[in-house]
């Protein structure tokens, strides 16, 4: 794992010294630094067997700027060291980021500007805000927050936004004054301190497909920019390592792997235990199918209860998705033996996930008296999160800080509303892919990967296949309510038929019922009336309603709404109240 972080602005070495300490744990290796007049920037990386991870990483200073660079690059334009990279911007300006493909941010000052980039994906993360005259940045929030002297402040509209999303979308964090960078894009900070954002990684913008190209063709390309994106993360010498769901995604990934190399392909699944639902014997048809040497790792309260303030420490941000522990545990386990793993991240919001049907079926079919904003309203109800719980959720006090509508429902409209693209699937899979996929997906897993030293791999998530979204004929992406056609057409020769045709059922982990159990007593204490009032975010009487499960509005899914509640709750108190971990 790597790790950069600097500031524009007078050289501070005590102040270089806390963000370089916050972010320890990401990378025990040697730290590199440049220090100019009027920046400093430093980087700090652990070596990896890897020959996919961490090609290029390092600071260093050539003619008048100043360059830094972590993660990894691949595909054609992949660079052979850092100094090639720093050439091509003294070369080529800013727009040297111009195809290339990975999973990287990087910094340059050159003549007093600070320019920052993020990879087109957001596979890598990376935050500013400013510190007194300075600007500051880091690949994690806390390398920033954590710094003397920034004015640590709770941004009302990010509860809404948390509670109705599971996380933050867009730049905006749950701090007033810190920014995340958004996925595909560059910022620019003059030495006056006027900044400017500009998205380079537009997916949307791209040639008409060929009109006479049938399906046959789009299933071949398909396949063959997929394939390509895993031979490119994929180091032949080694062992191969795979989070296997059973699902459709994490399958196909699988499948090519077992496929394109020759050493053993190891496969890793979950499960919460036999009374639980879980997806253990797709996961198994997958691995014997494939033969792949297969792992089943048990998630459990009592295990990972212990540390589950660690990590929401390491996750660094207030994303509710309860996936998020399991991603923990079972890199945890991982990483005995493997420094990185790939997994199924993707298929969803790139090819029609059925996620999107119910707000399909309301475009298609929804009735004549639409409200203003109707599509945004529908589009958070869709989430099936806390949308809908805001106004009994809320404390009175809190609720009267936040403008509903634009706090929430503009998030959403320039969505809506943009000319391209056009068709309304691929409006709503650019939200999956800029707000979801850039600041909940690709972020979750590469903190809790990288929490245990593990780099993760999402190949379905690759730059090409996201420009090959956006070209794809509808009906491969999403038809008579069957999602993901395109997937299914490519591999369904290498796949049992049960895992081709079966439904998307999701990770479902199971909080309802931990809450009511294993969880009952840890939740209570967090949440007990006397916190939930002195911190005046939520409603005390409300919190226990969910607390007793004792609804009056019959069946939903509050046992998602406890376990946000719970970790935005740990986590605030980390950063406000300054709770150790």
């Amino acid at each position: 794992m790597s790790v950069l972080l600097g500031f524009l602005g007078e050289p501070d070495s005590a102040l270089l010294q806390q963000m370089d300490a916050a972010l320890r744990r990401r990378a025990s290796g040697e730290r590199q630094e440049v220090i100019g007049p009027q920046s400093s920037l430093a980087t700090r990386y652990q070596e990896s067997h890897h020959r996919a991870v961490l090609r290029t990483a390092g600071v260093c200073q050539i003619d008048k700027f100043t360059f830094a660079a972590v993660g990894s690059f691949w595909g054609p334009a992949a660079p052979a060291s850092l100094e090639e990279l720093a050439r091509r911007y003294q070369q080529q300006g800013p727009d040297f980021v111009q195809g290339l493909l990975g999973a990287f941010v990087m910094a340059i000052v050159d003549q007093g500007e600070l320019h920052l980039f993020r990879d087109g994906a957001g596979a890598r993360t990376l935050f500013y805000g400013r510190n007194g005259p300075r600007m500051l940045f880091a690949v994690e929030p806390k390398g920033i927050w954590q710094t003397a002297g920034f004015d640590r402040r709770l941004r009302p509209a990010a509860v809404a936004e948390y509670l109705s999303f599971s996380f933050i979308p867009g730049e905006r964090t749950l701090l007033e004054g810190l920014h995340e960078l958004p996925a595909g894009s560059r910022l620019q900070v003059k030495a006056c301190g006027e900044t400017r954002l500009t998205r380079y990684f537009r997916f949307e913008d791209f040639e008409p497909p060929d009109p006479g190209a049938t399906e046959a063709d789009w299933v071949r390309l398909f396949r063959e920019t997929h394939r390509q994106a895993v031979a490119d993360r994929l180091d032949l010498d080694r062992p191969a390592a795979v989070f296997l769901s059973g699902g459709l995604d994490s399958s196909v990934v699988t499948a090519e792997l077992v496929q394109q190399t020759r050493q053993p392909v190891h496969s890793f699944a979950i499960h919460f235990g036999a009374k639980y639902p879980h997806e253990l014997p797709f996961a198994r048809e997958v691995a014997e199918h494939c033969g792949t040497t297969h792992h089943e790792v048990l998630i459990e309260p009592k295990r990972f209860l212990p540390r589950l303030r660690e990590m929401i420490w390491q996750l660094d941000d207030v994303i509710g998705d309860p996936i998020t522990m399991p991603n923990y545990e079972l890199s945890a386990h991982v990483s005995q033996d493997f420094s990185a793993v790939f997994n199924g991240e993707g298929g969803d919001p790139l090819f029609g996930g059925p996620k999107n049907i119910p707000m399909l079926l309301h475009h298609w079919y929804g009735v004549p008296d639409r409200s203003k904003n109707f599509r945004e309203q529908l589009y958070l109800e869709s989430y099936r999160r806390g949308y809908d719980e805001l106004s009994r959720l809320l404390s009175p006090e809190f609720r009267r800080q936040i403008d509903f509508e634009a706090d929430l429902e503009q998030i959403l409209t320039p969505y809506f509303q943009c000319e391209k693209p056009s068709a309304f699937l691929d409006k709503l899979m650019a939200i999956n892919v800029r707000l979801k996929g850039a600041h909940l997906i690709l972020p979750k897993v590469e903190r809790m990967t990288g929490a245990w030293g593990v780099t993760p791999l999402s190949p379905l998530f690759d730059e090409r296949l996201v420009r090959l979204a956006f070209q794809l004929p509808g009906l491969l992406k999403l038809q008579a309510g069957v999602e993901k056609i395109v997937i299914k057409k490519a591999y369904a020769n290498d796949l049992p038929a049960a895992i081709i045709n079966r439904p998307k059922s999701g990770m479902r982990v199971p909080v309802h019922f931990w809450f009511q159990s294993e969880m009952r007593k840890y939740a209570r204490r967090i949440l007990s009336p006397k916190a939930v009032r002195q911190a005046g975010i939520f409603d005390p009487a409300r919190v226990k309603q969910l607390l007793d499960y004792n609804i009056e509005e019959g069946p939903g899914r509050y046992g998602l709404r406890l376990w946000m509640l719970l970790t935005f709750e740990i986590y605030r108190r980390m950063v406000f109240e300054g709770e150790t971990v």
